[in-house]
């Protein structure tokens, strides 16, 4: 029983009510990590031995780290205890919360507070704010950083989106995955695949088989992974990764890489490889999807087919609307899908900002609302949140945009592409310092030569340079990306590089071959819109805009 610190007037019957209702909420989105943090915590609090509860002990006796974990380079524990917190909010707003405990994680501590409800099973009140859904659109940005934080915590509708779990009806996600056992030094072996499966779990549309899996779900998974470690001299293993479809009978990605065993082994393959597995996981999924008829594909497939993940994609308009086509299928099937939300929210706010044609206050407006809803529905999914600070992006919310990709870091720490933009959006209408260029020219040279996100890498190292005036740099930069891919970002920022450098016909040669997929792009919309847009929180966003004015103005004649 606990100490005099917390409550007695509970016991073990209160405690497995409790767990059992939290389980029925469905608010750890199937994560049985989070299930079995506050199993432990209830558990210790129990035995009296609740002011114990360290982040040292928690990472041995709950997430299995080796004796060596040292919590100030591991956040694990700390960022387990932060979904914990949120996912017992989540609960205490919805319709299972009538339990007769009321448990809650405070924060800068492991500790849980317990505290027995009023007699008859009441509901204490909540500091949550609840949003009705049919809330209008906040008119300023100060508003909806406001609303951004409340949402991202999670409101009523994300319990609604999270009953579905809670039931046992679990929708199937989109990629089932195998990873199989490894092979080479069975201590490194098994720790370099926990890691792997860890890092890949964290996105909600891949299904990470567990090790125990039947023969028959192991045969018809979409793809397999395996690999082996082995030790080299002086700390070093060699790893070696193939990742196969079983579905198409070929291998998708195979890579071999050194890493230093006297640091934190799965920290490092969970940011190099789980991350970089994760967009090839999803850019085969599109290949194998593609051609369906989408009216067959579960509502997750279509994310899969819509979803902004650098990989397979077409430069173009038609492209980028059936996108959009896909998530209202989606929506018809699930209205409450918060992936699909997400995906409206990045599409209709990037083709607002960079195509004419699709730029009016009722898309912008529409996106708003997906992108609160989204976060509503899904506030613990890192792909649902990358998509929304993507869409805060596009609208020229850069504050809340770097806020939300912060937040993916939290929910998935293995999000590399995240991480970077989290990084480098700040200045997108600002000149960085150089230690800023430096780092997100590291972090490119740190890919592999064809990982797929390396073409928004080097658009964004060619974007920091042009932010500093050194265009000869910025265009070295920016011809890379274009051998990778391009979009009207990338290939506006171009022409304008061009145009900076007194190559005003070659900027206009590039743009007119772009009008092949973009019929009605227009420099005068970027002078006009996009950039006044993308730059209305900058300090001195003048310069920036001006650039593209000057593009417009030498380019009338031309185009």
């Amino acid at each position: 029983m606990a100490d005099d610190a917390q409550s007695n007037e509970y016991g073990q019957a209160d405690i497995d009510q409790y767990l059992e209702h939290v389980l029925r909420a469905g608010v750890f989105e199937q994560d049985s990590r989070l299930h079995k943090l506050l199993v432990h915590v209830l558990e210790q609090e129990m035995a009296g031995d609740g002011a114990s509860l360290k982040a040292y002990a928690i990472g041995l006796d709950v997430f299995d780290k080796t004796p060596d974990f040292d919590p100030s380079t591991d956040s694990g524990v700390r960022v387990a205890a932060g979904r914990l917190r949120t996912a017992l909010k989540l609960f205490e707003n919805s319709e299972h919360a009538n339990t007769r405990l009321q448990v809650a994680l405070p924060v800068g501590t492991y500790r849980p507070s317990i505290t027995v409800r009023a007699a008859g099973g009441d509901r204490s009140s909540s500091d949550m704010t609840i949003v009705p859904s049919d809330t209008k659109p906040p008119k300023n940005r100060r508003t909806t950083l406001i609303l951004s934080a409340i949402l991202i915590i999670g409101t009523m509708a994300a319990i609604l989106g999270y009953q579905r779990f809670a039931t046992g009806d679990a929708p199937k996600r989109s990629v089932d995955l195998n990873v199989a056992s490894f092979g080479g030094d069975p201590e490194l072996a098994s720790t370099a695949n926990t890691a792997l499966r860890r890092a890949l779990s964290r996105s909600r549309a891949i299904a990470v088989l567990p090790s125990n899996a039947d023969r028959g779900a192991v045969a018809n998974a979409d793809f397999r992974i395996d690999g082996t470690a082995n030790r080299l001299a002086n700390d070093r293993a060699r790893l070696t990764i193939e990742l196969t479809s079983q579905n198409g009978n070929r291998v998708v990605w195979a890579t071999s890489m050194d890493v230093d065993i006297s640091e934190q082994l799965q920290e490092s393959v969970a940011q190099t490889l789980g991350s970089e597995l994760r967009v090839r996981v999803f850019g085969a999924s599109k290949e194998e999807l593609a051609g369906q008829d989408p009216e067959t594909l579960t509502a997750e497939q279509l994310f899969i087919m819509a979803t902004w993940v650098p990989g397979p994609a077409i430069n173009s308009v038609d492209w980028e609307l059936e996108r959009i086509r896909l998530m209202q299928i989606a929506l018809e099937k699930d209205p409450a899908f918060g992936a699909a939300h997400s995906v409206m929210a990045d599409k209709l706010s990037y083709l607002a900002n960079v195509y004419g044609p699709s730029n009016s206050q009722e898309k912008s407006d529409a996106a708003v609302a997906h992108a609160r809803t989204a976060m509503e529905l899904a506030p613990l999914n890192a792909d649902v949140m990358f998509n929304v600070a993507q869409a805060f992006w596009h609208s020229g919310m850069v504050g809340e945009s770097t806020a939300a990709m912060r937040r993916v870091v939290e929910l998935d720490p293995s999000h590399d592409l995240a991480r970077f933009l989290a990084r480098v959006v700040p200045y997108t209408c600002a000149e960085p310092p150089d230690t800023t260029i430096a780092w997100a020219e590291n972090f490119d040279s740190r890919l592999s030569a064809d990982n797929p996100i390396r073409w928004l890498t080097l658009t964004w190292v060619a974007w920091l340079h042009a932010n500093q005036g050194d265009y000869e740099e910025a265009l070295q930069w920016e011809e890379r990306a274009a051998l990778v891919f391009e979009i009207p970002y990338t290939f506006m920022r171009h022409a304008m590089i061009l145009n900076e450098l007194g190559r005003t016909q070659d900027a206009a040669n590039l743009i007119q071959a772009q009008r092949r997929n973009w019929p009605d792009i227009e420099p005068q919309h970027f002078a006009d819109v996009t950039y006044p847009r993308l730059c209305s929180e900058a300090a001195q966003p003048g310069d920036f805009v001006a650039r593209y004015e000057r593009l417009a103005t030498e380019l009338s004649d031309e185009l």
